[in-house]
Formats: structure tokens, C-alpha cells, sequence
């Protein structure tokens, strides 16, 4: 199993604190999702985690790798400021990917493609902003990282699309052994996935490490967790 584990997390931007003292440990988890209103730095969380922006103090471990370098090749990340070459297809941006890592699912990822109904033979600029977002996500999946971060995906998609992409995750949870955390608001979209929930607030981190459990226990869904973050 992968394990996340933060440990007195701050950042800060410019005179803004966005977080203090944050916490948190995870190591039995596959889908977590991470929850918090606007602006309480779900978006910053995520980029922290994966290496790609400095914490301004206390540390962040993946799999025991705390360098930000380390933790940068254990990830994916995914959100709408994905960007690859304009005039680039579908099909060479993923042929792209697996010159660049020997280990990508390439066969995997247009066989993904095909499912979601990517065009491979359309470019980068052309694609609707749906397709891209599938794209990058099927992207971070044919990826044999074991940590992937999706910074608010699902909720732009129309319906076939998240189905078809549920789909593909929950085959993906099942077969393979990684770690994924995605911050959405489209709780409908995975409240079946989700095994664990990050809620930030006030600069600060409430775990639930076994949702099931604690579905059991308060007689409520993720829906309902959904409804009490909106109320704060």
C-alpha cells in the first residue's frame, strides 16, 4: 500500500497564510477525496503533494520520499491548466508520453481513449475542453506512477463522459495498486470510489481514513459531507 503522510505543513504567499500546521497520514487508502470550500487551498495541496510548488515549512512523504524532486516522479498530476504541444494529435501527444516513459500504458491509454471517445487524430487546440481533461486524466492513469493527484476533473465533463470514465477508474482502483486524491465538488461522481476524505479547513486538515466506517456510524453519505462543507 502507498502512504501519504504531511507533518506540520505551511505555506505561505507573500503575507498569506494558507496553511499553519497541517497534518496529515493516509496508508491504507486508493481514493481519497479532498474537500474544502473555495479558496481553502485544495488546489495548493495538491501541487504541494506532488512536488510541484516549495512548502514553506514541515514535510511531505511519499512512500518515505520527501525530497520534492522524489515525490515529483512518484506523481501524476492533473488539472485544467494541463497543457501539451497546440498542433499536437491525441495520438502523438501519447506516443509522446511513452518516448518519454518506458513504462506508460500506451496500448492502455488509447484503448482508454477509445472508451471516452477521444479523438486521436484531432489536435491539442481544437479538442473541446472535456476531451482534454480526459486526456490528461487517461494520461496520469496509463502512467506507472503510484501516486496521482486531479485537481477538480470529473465536474467538467457531460454525463456519458463521467460515466465512462468512472468506469475506467474503478477498473483502474481494482486492478491496480496506487493512490489516488482528487479534489471535486461533483460528489455523485465518486461517492462509490472513495474510500478516505481530506476536509480542509481554516488552515487545517480533518481525516476520515475508512469512509465506510464512518458512513456506518453517522448514518450519512458522502453527499451529506458534501452538504456540511457547503454550510461552512
Amino acid at each position: 500500500m502507498n502512504t501519504l503522510k504531511v507533518t506540520g505543513l505551511k505555506k505561505k504567499y507573500g503575507s498569506n497564510d494558507v496553511f499553519t500546521d497541517l497534518s496529515v497520514h493516509l496508508q491504507q487508502n486508493r481514493f481519497v477525496v479532498l474537500l474544502g470550500a473555495n479558496g481553502s487551498g485544495k488546489s495548493t495541496f495538491l501541487r504541494l503533494c506532488a512536488g510541484l510548488a516549495p512548502q514553506s515549512a514541515g514535510t511531505i512523504e511519499l512512500n518515505d520520499a520527501e525530497e520534492r524532486m522524489n515525490r515529483a516522479q512518484l506523481s501524476s498530476y492533473v488539472s485544467e491548466k494541463a497543457a501539451f504541444g497546440f498542433n499536437d494529435t491525441a495520438e502523438a501527444i501519447l506516443k509522446s508520453q511513452s518516448e518519454i516513459s518506458p513504462d506508460f500504458y500506451l496500448n492502455k491509454a488509447i484503448e482508454f481513449c477509445d472508451v471516452v471517445a477521444v479523438p486521436m487524430q484531432t489536435k491539442w487546440n481544437v479538442m473541446s475542453t472535456g476531451q482534454r481533461y480526459l486526456l490528461s486524466l487517461i494520461i496520469a492513469i496509463a502512467e506507472q506512477r503510484p501516486f496521482i493527484f486531479i485537481d477538480e476533473v470529473l465536474a467538467n465533463l457531460d454525463t456519458s463522459k463521467k460515466e465512462a470514465m468512472r468506469s475506467i477508474l474503478t477498473d483502474f482502483l481494482v486492478e491496480e495498486d496506487r493512490f489516488i486524491l482528487m479534489a471535486t465538488h461533483a460528489y455523485e461522481d465518486v461517492e462509490a470510489l472513495a474510500d478516505g476524505v481530506i476536509f480542509i479547513e481554516n488552515k487545517q486538515a480533518t481525516i476520515i481514513n475508512d469512509l465506510d466506517k464512518w458512513r456506518f456510524e453517522h448514518g450519512k453519505s458522502l453527499k451529506d459531507l458534501f452538504a456540511e462543507v457547503g454550510k461552512r
